[in-house]
């Protein structure tokens, strides 16, 4: 289901493949995502070299 669906005044069965707003609302949703995964990869790749960093420490490393 359309979150438009409801709520536009317009709305007929298969208009959203023309509708501005919903190609704005699409973009803006695929900017949403591409934040969050720059973040999870920024944040991840921090964390994975603490992690080593912290292991390389230890007086007996362990071998998984």
């Amino acid at each position: 289901m359309l979150p438009c669906q409801k709520t536009c005044p317009n709305y007929q069965e298969g208009c959203h493949k023309t509708c501005a707003n919903w190609l704005l609302f699409q973009r803006k949703q695929k900017e949403q995502r591409e934040a969050k995964k720059a973040y999870l990869r920024y944040h991840m790749t921090r964390c994975a070299q603490e992690t080593r960093q912290l292991e390389s420490l230890q007086v007996r490393r362990q071998i998984w």
